[in-house]
């Protein structure tokens, strides 16, 4: 189904996600290892609470009413596990082990999975790629993250004003100029607009328009792991369609 949404404006017009670049200095190891160790060690306790929990559900003497309560802070300390564990790419903790890639190959594995967020709500998602891609160097298991979190973003855009979505894919020179020499994603949706005041602040950490089941992390987490691995994230929004585009380096 064909399913092209809004015209694509100059790099010119986008906003780009370049001020969570990772810096090499002096103290950045020491604070990956203060937050790797601190995730772990949050984790062991929140399995504790998530353990006795089940454990005390688990009597059929007691009151509905306290069996509702403990079922609220289980969830908690499982919703709370899960942001410790997102926290960690956030912060530029990822360990990247880039590789050659076919793009066209890797998304038609991960189709299902990307489209997912799409189907539960039942909106129109199409993913065009052409059936050659140049190939990019990147760590797939972190640009999977990263196109994760992108589409996710744009389901719940689409959601709310009733819209539609699209992954495009584009080798060098097709979208960007060819001497850029990347290839370029462009995840779009129509529906919504972001206000031009806060097109810098989506990529700031728990920033959230959204209910308090939303961490505002998803954004932040792509664009530090696109910037770990040398590309570029960028957000245009206008008369309801708003497209990211990650810029990919080719290898």
């Amino acid at each position: 189904m064909e399913n092209t949404i809004g015209v694509v404006t100059p790099k010119s017009d986008f906003t780009f996600a370049d001020q969570f670049s990772v810096i090499d200095g002096e103290n950045s190891e020491f604070y990956g290892f203060l937050l790797r160790g601190m995730t772990h060690k949050l984790n062991n306790l929140l399995a504790v609470i998530q353990g006795f929990s089940s454990l005390i559900m688990m009597d059929e003497t007691l009151d509905e009413t306290v069996i509702e309560n403990i079922s609220h802070m289980k969830e908690a300390a499982t919703n709370a596990s899960d942001l410790s564990e997102r926290i960690l790419p956030a912060g530029g903790c990822s360990q990247i082990t880039q590789q050659e890639l076919l793009l066209s190959e890797f998304l038609s594995m991960l189709e299902d999975n990307l489209k997912e967020p799409f189907n539960k709500q039942d909106i129109p998602i199409s993913i065009q790629c052409p059936r050659q891609v140049t190939k990019v160097n990147v760590d797939p298991s972190r640009l999977k993250n990263i196109l994760s979190e992108l589409m996710a973003n744009a389901a719940d855009a689409s959601s709310e004003g009733n819209g539609k979505a699209s992954m495009e894919i584009h080798n060098p020179g097709d979208f960007s100029p060819i001497e850029e020499n990347c290839v370029d994603i462009l995840v779009k949706n129509s529906g919504t607009t972001i206000p031009n005041d806060k097109l810098e602040q989506i990529w700031q950490p728990f920033y959230s328009s959204k209910d308090s089941s939303h961490f505002g992390i998803g954004l932040t987490t792509a664009t530090v792991l696109s910037r770990q691995m040398g590309m570029n994230l960028g957000v245009h929004s206008a008369d309801n369609t708003t497209v990211f585009w990650l810029s990919i380096p080719a290898a």
